[in-house]
């Protein structure tokens, strides 16, 4: 079953379907799965349909993958975009005892902006820098022995203002218009061209490493694949423009 309001389409393999208003023409499909998704190799069982089928629907699109643009500046973590006739660069940074990071982002030879990125750990704390009109944004992870999580900043300020426990990670350009996921009272929501949508989540795995990071978000050109946690149920979803 499936319903529309204002641009926005849910689908839902199996249950309610659920609904939003953006004005722009995204497509969120649902397909809840039998249990959690299994790594090594990656695998899934939906409730209706296959794991074949569910994949092979938007497999043109998902293959669009968005490049790592990350590179090494003098031996730092790096990721570099133009805004309009400027060259910005985001590194990442240790203090000199090796105890402390942050990142630092650049115009041209100045440094415009810097956060801290908390202690070490093998996560790389530079996740992605991103232009888009007049506007840049940088994604960050933020770790300590109490804290785990991502933190979005644009053009110098927190892109929303976060309390304890939340965060704002996954930020891509989904044909040049802004999502990423975030955080609210305990829940994670999606936010599209300025508009959050209604569906809400308990987890969705992210900056994970090793085997487990199979179950990351995938970034393509115009959608993003992720697998998400309700309660006691596991979905694997799709959004995207995927004009059909």
């Amino acid at each position: 079953m499936s319903l529309t309001a204002a641009g926005v389409l849910f689908v839902s393999a199996c249950g309610p379907s659920s609904m939003a208003t953006s004005p722009a023409n995204l497509t969120v499909e649902e397909h809840r799965l039998v249990q959690v998704p299994s790594t090594e190799p990656l695998a899934f069982k939906p409730v209706d349909g296959s794991m074949a089928q569910i994949l092979s629907r938007h497999a043109a699109e998902r293959s669009k993958i968005i490049p790592d643009s990350s590179e090494l500046i003098q031996g730092r973590h790096a990721i570099r975009r133009t805004l309009g006739s400027d060259l910005l660069s985001a590194t990442e940074n240790y203090s000199a005892s090796g105890n402390r990071g942050w990142v630092g982002v650049t115009r041209g030879t100045e440094e415009i902006y810097r956060i801290d990125t908390g202690q070490p750990h093998p996560i790389p704390r530079l996740s992605g820098l991103w232009t888009y009109e007049d506007h840049w944004v940088l994604e960050t992870a933020y770790i300590t022995p109490d804290t785990f999580g991502g933190r979005l900043s644009r053009d110098g300020a927190l892109l929303r203002p976060l309390e304890d426990g939340e965060e704002t990670f996954d930020f891509q350009l989904m044909a040049g218009r802004p999502f990423f996921f975030f955080s609210v009272d305990g829940r994670i929501r999606m936010s599209f061209d300025g508009q959050e949508l209604a569906a809400d989540y308990d987890e969705i795995p992210h900056y994970q490493c090793c085997s487990a990071s199979i179950l990351n978000p995938v970034h393509a050109e115009n959608m993003v694949a992720f697998f998400s946690r309700r309660g006691d149920h596991w979905y694997y979803v799709e959004a995207g423009l995927f004009g059909d």
